[in-house]
């Protein structure tokens, strides 16, 4: 299996953004706290520093629009990358139809449902009992909820979530 650079991409300020890769446990290249994360400039630029080709980004609120933003086609394969998924949390009403695979996280019910017609993967997740949307990005190890396939839902964390999707898209563990 290829090996893929995780990129992470916070949300406005960055809050929680160390306590989240820690709990990942994935080796990570980040945008800077002081980096507007909605701007697909400042992302293009953290991605130009990947030491592989394959990438999987993983963006948090306002760091979604930059992502989406930054993952144009044209671009990517003029910059020889490829993204083998893109992982948003909390990327509430930000379209996420893309040519490669992509996981919404949400921090309720009602944030999961009213993005469906913005585009999902095939398997998402959406926490249950809800929790406040930065809880999400500081603490996924102490969010519950459902991973949801299909019709299909089974009783998670949010970060047994990610680590089984960066698993499945070949990113590396420490």
């Amino acid at each position: 299996m290829t090996r893929s650079m995780l990129v992470v991409i916070p949300g406005v300020g960055g809050a929680g953004t160390e306590a989240f890769r820690e709990a990942l446990g994935y080796p990570s290249l980040c945008l800077e706290p002081e980096a507007p994360p909605y701007s697909f400039q400042n992302v293009r630029r953290l991605l130009e520093r990947t030491s592989t080709p394959e990438i999987v980004v993983i963006a948090f609120s306002a760091g979604v629009v930059g992502a989406v933003g930054a993952l144009t086609k044209g671009w990517l394969q003029q910059a020889g990358l490829k993204v083998e998924a893109l992982i948003a949390l909390d990327g509430w009403l930000v379209p996420l139809v893309k040519s490669f695979p992509v996981y919404r996280l949400s921090h309720d019910r009602f944030t999961h449902q009213t993005s469906r017609p913005l585009g999902m993967g095939t398997t998402n997740f959406w926490a249950d009992p809800q929790v406040p949307h930065r809880f999400l990005w500081s603490s996924p190890g102490a969010v519950k909820g459902w991973q949801v396939t299909g019709k299909t839902q089974v009783a998670t964390t949010a970060l047994d979530f990610l680590q089984d999707r960066l698993r499945a898209h070949g990113a590396p563990l420490d």
